[in-house]
């Protein structure tokens, strides 16, 4: 098994006679091969300018930062996955002076062995809806976007949708233009959140947004048109609030309901599904009384004190996202957390404890472990990272499945006919 690195122009190789090593939190570990898994098919390899690799020496075991190779300067190397993988280590890396922040993307260690690129890793949900070799489809998407552009000519939520599919190629997206799975439903312009990993606004500090943040604002009408056709088209569909495109979908709550309302006028078909941040109960609840089936609360943390530093919620509190999820629960919806994994700091003591309370007065159904989209050390350096010890993340998956077997750790978000509750 040999670690891997980058030249300065992504060129990736490996480098025998060294060991490898993977970062949890800020801490350097040595790799076990229980942890390793062939990269999955669709992930890419990613160089990290500005870090410099960090091995083990094969001779003497100590850790080396590796600065250059055959007097060439060199990085560190990582691993993107594909959905539906959670990551369990990070790349061991040592940031030089001045290195910049980089782009938001779930960066993973990786290795070379046998001929191939390992990494640690598990496939945390089986449902296909994202894999990339039912997306290699380009000619067949094309046609689809035509078609509904043609169908829909003065819907501004389907030429956004559009955009999404062919420029971010959002998964998500092609599949509505597919019409299978679930169908996004991205609204909403502003939020009452400044989450320093947003996908879609960034403040000017040197770290750019992975997609610019809609400007259209659909009216009711167009969101229900859109609803209503891969409802009607696609059997055991979601139909889901709340996108990476955009900000927070309770600010239209008022607009949402009547969509809602339009929809189930014509059809009962489609599980009707909002990801939030959860800040305005009292707009979830009208959203509730429309016709939500289920919600998806996302938290990087169970603990106000992480949560805070990460969302920076602009009038609302850790109370209030406490609040919707107990609404949900009460309201009979299938309630998730999305949880933003970050291994060495979801999985600390302090952290699982953290979320072993919520889970013990807040009995979601499903956990989905989602890979935090971020550059580690600008991440810990936002929230106020303080170490305590990690428990490592499959452990941590292995308490939750011990102590909360009810709980449905996963990726997506199920339509209703696959609840469990």
């Amino acid at each position: 098994m040999n670690p891997v690195y980058c030249d300065t122009h992504g060129n990736v190789f490996d480098l025998p006679g060294h060991d490898p090593a993977f970062r949890t939190g800020n801490r350097v570990v040595p790799v076990q091969g229980e942890e390793l898994i062939p990269l999955p098919y669709g992930s890419l390899l990613f160089s990290m300018p500005g870090r410099y690799p960090v091995f083990y020496d094969g001779t003497t075991g100590e850790l080396e930062i590796i600065d250059e190779v055959d007097h060439e300067q060199v990085w560190a190397a990582s691993a993107f996955l594909s959905s539906g993988y959670l990551r369990t280590y990070l790349p061991a890396s040592r940031l030089q002076e001045g290195a910049p922040s980089l782009p938001l993307w779930a960066y993973s260690g990786v290795v070379y062995q046998d001929g191939q690129f390992m990494v640690p890793a598990l496939r945390i949900d089986e449902d296909p809806r994202s894999d990339p070799e039912i997306h290699e489809n380009e000619k067949e998407l094309k046609k689809a976007a035509g078609r509904l552009r043609k169908m829909y000519p003065e819907n501004c939520l389907v030429r956004q949708l559009e955009h999404c599919a062919t420029e971010y190629r959002c998964l998500c997206a092609r599949n509505f233009f597919l019409s299978r799975y679930e169908a996004p439903v991205p609204t909403t312009p502003w939020c009452n959140a400044r989450c320093a990993g947003c996908l879609s606004f960034q403040e000017e500090d040197g770290v750019h947004a992975s997609q610019y943040r809609l400007q259209m604002v659909p009216t009711p009408e167009e969101i229900a048109e859109v609803m209503l056709h891969h409802a009607r088209l696609v059997d055991e569909s979601v139909l889901s609030f709340g996108q990476g495109c955009e900000g927070e979908p309770l600010l239209r709550a008022k607009d949402l309901s009547a969509a809602i309302e339009m929809v189930r006028d014509n059809t009962d078909r489609g599980t009707i599904h909002l990801n939030t941040n959860g800040s305005l109960p009292g707009e979830l609840d009208r959203m509730i009384r429309a016709g939500l089936q289920s919600v998806r609360i996302s938290l990087n943390s169970a603990g106000e004190k992480y949560y805070n530093a990460y969302y920076r919620p602009q009038g609302y509190s850790y109370g209030d996202v406490l609040q919707s999820i107990q609404l949900s629960l009460d309201s009979g919806l299938f309630v998730s957390l999305n949880l933003f994994f970050m291994p060495g700091f979801t999985d600390m003591e302090s952290e699982v404890d953290a979320l072993f309370t919520l889970l013990d007065g807040y009995p979601v159904h499903m956990i989905q472990t989602r890979n935090l989209n971020i550059d580690p050390d600008y991440y810990f350096d936002a929230i106020g990272f303080v170490e305590d010890t990690p428990l490592g993340i499959r452990t941590m998956l292995d308490m939750i499945k011990k102590e909360y077997p009810g709980i449905t750790l996963g990726y997506y978000n199920p339509p209703r006919e696959q609840f469990r509750t």
